[in-house]
């Protein structure tokens, strides 16, 4: 099974036409410099965020990934800025990948109801692979392991510019995001002359929330923070010959946050005949520790044939920390109604 991997690993980086997918994460709406460039800055407060997704770890085929971003919002300018590292290791560690981005995003006001966020993200991707895990034909025989292998190994590392953009169209229950991911399509191939553009991505989020209490009388923003909400939302991305759905639902009472969705498209679409497209269902639970922390864990059972190989699901934890505030005399912008697992 394990030089199956391997050589199914090193097939696909061969390949001219090679189908490479982006990481997906299950709580998409917390780690959100990752899906749209244009939430920089959109907590209109300095923030930090760390995530960690770890799927399928009982296979030699699971994937391990982190990411780090801060982001500030600057109020005169109605603008924000915003720094996403993203660190990701593929199987056994053959291959690894760096990528650090800048983020831009400016706000604007429509009307009294809706406003807009454009957002901009320029970044540097370092891919790495290491060719000592890998296994090839000619390094066995009828008796087993002869030794090294005589096959020509490229470069183990390539390094290449990556562009995206994306834009909100928001009010204080609704919004609509799309983000554009590898609008310059980098070439991800590590032998020389070989050409394996990075296909774009699109990501389409929308949601509304609905608050389960009415406003109190005397309307006081403390109290209007505190009330709890429900949020139905829906995500659908698309890279390549690959798409999917995320359907659910999230909600926050108190100090406590929960939610549940589906992830698959599986009578609309079938990967081939027979073979629905289905892939997990998640779980999510948070708690928010004071009105600057929050922490959030969800678990992805897995729905696909895939389950006969006994994945162990998958795994993601946020931290989001809220450094910042500004003073209640200046007049805050229109907050984003997603995500909001945190108060000013």
């Amino acid at each position: 099974m394990r030089v199956y991997w391997q050589l199914l690993v090193l097939f696909f980086l061969l390949t001219i036409n090679s189908s490479a997918q982006d990481i997906q994460f299950s709580q998409f709406y917390s780690n959100v410099l990752y899906i749209n460039p244009a939430f920089a800055g959109g907590a209109h407060a300095t923030r930090f965020i760390l995530h960690d997704r770890l799927q399928w770890p009982t296979l030699d085929a699971k994937y391990i990934t982190s990411t780090f971003s801060v982001d500030h919002y600057f109020s005169r300018a109605k603008s924000g800025l915003g720094l996403l590292v993203v660190k990701d290791w593929e199987g056994s560690n053959i291959i690894s990948s760096t990528q650090v981005d800048l983020q831009y995003a400016y706000e604007l006001n429509i009307s009294s109801v809706f406003s807009f966020r454009a957002g901009f993200q320029a970044g540097v991707t370092s891919q790495y692979i290491n060719y000592s895990y890998l296994t090839f034909p000619d390094q066995y025989n009828s008796y087993g392991f002869i030794g090294p292998s005589n096959e020509p190994f490229g470069s183990n590392k390539k390094t290449f510019l990556d562009l995206s953009s994306g834009g909100i169209f928001y009010s204080d229950k609704f919004w609509f995001s799309v983000a554009y991911d590898h609008m310059n399509q980098p070439n991800e191939a590590f032998y020389g002359t070989n050409i394996s553009r990075l296909p774009y991505k699109m990501d389409y989020t929308t949601g509304y929330k609905f608050y389960l209490r009415s406003l109190p009388s005397d309307n006081s923003s403390s109290q209007t923070e505190e009330r709890p909400y429900i949020t139905p939302t829906v995500h659908y991305k698309f890279q390549g010959k690959s798409d999917q759905v995320d359907v659910g639902i999230y909600g926050c009472r108190q100090q406590l946050i929960a939610g549940f969705w589906y992830r698959g498209i599986p009578f609309l679409k079938q990967y081939r005949p027979g073979l629905q497209n289905n892939e997990s269902v998640v779980f999510q639970v948070g708690w928010k520790f004071n009105p600057s922390l929050t922490m959030s864990y969800s678990y992805d059972v897995t729905v696909s044939k895939l389950t006969l190989a006994h994945t162990g699901g998958s795994h993601e934890i946020n931290l989001t920390y809220v450094v910042a505030r500004q003073p209640k005399r200046v007049k805050l912008p229109r907050r984003l109604p997603c995500p909001d697992f945190y108060r000013k």
